[in-house]
């Protein structure tokens, strides 16, 4: 029962895009008002550090600049959206604390809100992608069109995982540090500054058992190599798969709890 109020909640959210898609917007004009670049303010310090590093790596890892940087770029922007929308969703009732104890809405709907803005950081930020690839490479193909799909099934993943996090953090305050320092960890088990295949075979477990590996790769794989990455994409539905039926069935669980915690 619980887990069908948990699906009936996520489902009346999804159903108000004029609640979050506009909040979402309203987000990002408060937050770069009287800003001259607005969200590129973002895209600028992201590009600059993406150059900045991939130089720098590519010349300790002794890779060809022209093909790791495309590598680097692309796994970084996503991989940006990704720990910035698990680190928001931490705070992702807390922060709206106010408007929780007043009015009713589906719980979804700020989860949906904090998704929806980072989503528009991340349209911006793919202006890197599109420079990088203009000035280095790799020549596209049909294939790179495949990256949609991927980063949408990214997007669902990280809105699973956001189900999850919300919850827990909101009762227990601790979570949000231990979740950061988690994702720190992460980019750098992640294939972001390193090849899986530097791994050697001894220690590729660490990407190929790495559902954020699969993540990135899904959306990396049809731009650089131009082809569809199968196994990613199983490994990517069956993680999304999972993170959604635990999410809901924990939003559906703890939906009228959450209030009291904040």
């Amino acid at each position: 029962m619980k887990r069908y109020n948990g699906l009936r909640e996520f489902w009346a959210a999804l159903a108000n895009p004029h609640l979050w898609a506009l909040l979402a917007w309203y987000d990002i004009r408060q937050r770069y008002r009287r800003s001259i670049l607005g969200p590129f303010w973002v895209t600028l310090s992201t590009g600059i550090m993406i150059g900045t590093m991939g130089v720098l790596w590519s010349v300790l890892f002794k890779n060809d600049v022209k093909s790791f940087l495309p590598f680097f770029a692309i796994g970084n922007v996503v991989w940006t959206f990704y720990a910035a929308q698990i680190n928001e969703a931490c705070t992702g009732f807390t922060q709206f604390e106010s408007t929780i104890k007043q009015i009713r809405f589906p719980m979804g709907v700020y989860l949906l809100r904090i998704l929806m803005r980072n989503l528009i950081i991340l349209g911006h930020n793919c202006v890197i992608i599109v420079i990088v690839i203009a000035v280095l490479g790799p020549s596209l193909t049909w294939h790179a069109l495949l990256a949609i799909p991927g980063l949408f099934l990214g997007t669902i993943a990280m809105l699973a995982i956001s189900m999850i996090v919300s919850v827990f953090c909101t009762r227990f305050r601790d979570m949000p540090m231990i979740i950061s320092n988690a994702t720190m960890v992460l980019f750098y088990i992640t294939p972001i500054i390193w090849r899986p295949e530097a791994l050697g075979e001894k220690h590729h477990w660490v990407a190929k058992f790495n559902p954020f590996a699969h993540l990135i790769e899904i959306v990396r794989a049809p731009i650089i190599n131009g082809y569809f990455p199968l196994d990613s994409w199983i490994w990517s539905l069956g993680t999304t798969i999972i993170l959604l039926t635990v999410g809901i069935a924990l939003q559906g669980r703890f939906r009228d709890r959450i209030a009291y915690w904040l």
